[in-house]
């Protein structure tokens, strides 16, 4: 995940010292998790803290509005309770999920937003932006823990789809420190068009909530 980062700061740097109209920020938001459905077989369990960290750019094609996109470690959790018993590949062995258990999925994604950045000019100290667009996703890691640690930690890779993509808002300011310097707080609501399991009788999709926290160089 490192090397990732370390190739996009490099690439970053090397596009803004070609172009004044690049500008990028290093983000870190705290974010709240669920999983959706559309089954009587299952519901969802509960709201889980993530987080979802690295990289974004802004490619200005004129003074208030940018193409947005960047490279993001996301770490997503979601819960489901499954009615009927259910078989688990985790790898090296089968695992039987029994009926009505509480089954935690803990999700990391390499994440790509694409996005329409929208800007104001500065006001006092502070410039409110919007942001939309989707973010392409490929599966890092994933795990599955249930209440009775029957499942604890158990690698479910093969479980989940390699892809996901989904669907996002922000918005938010930046408050200028100086120069092209400046923090930035926002909200963003994320909802996912995809299913991440490979169950084909149970479909689960991503939604989000993140407090936006960064800063903006």
């Amino acid at each position: 995940m490192k090397k990732y980062l370390f190739i996009l700061t490099f690439l970053i740097s090397s596009l803004s010292a070609q172009s004044q109209g690049v500008r990028f920020s290093f983000i870190a938001n705290p974010q709240f998790a669920w999983f959706s459905g559309n089954d009587d077989n299952y519901e969802s369990n509960g709201i889980f803290l993530g987080f979802n960290t690295g990289l974004e750019m802004d490619f200005f094609f004129s003074e208030n509005y940018a193409f947005s996109t960047g490279i993001t470690i996301n770490n997503l959790k979601g819960g489901a309770i499954y009615s009927d018993s259910l078989v688990f590949d985790i790898g090296d062995k089968d695992k039987i999920l029994i009926p009505d258990s509480r089954l935690t999925y803990n999700l990391q994604y390499l994440s790509v937003p694409l996005g329409l950045k929208f800007k104001t000019i500065e006001i006092g100290y502070s410039t409110y932006w919007l942001n939309t667009g989707i973010t392409p996703m490929v599966r890092l890691k994933a795990r599955a823990t249930d209440e009775t640690e029957y499942f604890e930690k158990e690698n479910i890779i093969t479980e989940t789809r390699l892809f996901n993509i989904n669907y996002f808002i922000e918005g938010g300011l930046e408050y200028s420190l100086g120069g092209n310097t400046a923090l930035i707080a926002g909200l963003g609501y994320y909802t996912g068009f995809t299913d991440v399991t490979e169950k084909s009788n149970y479909r689960l999709t991503t939604q989000s909530f993140a407090v936006i926290f960064g800063i903006l160089f």
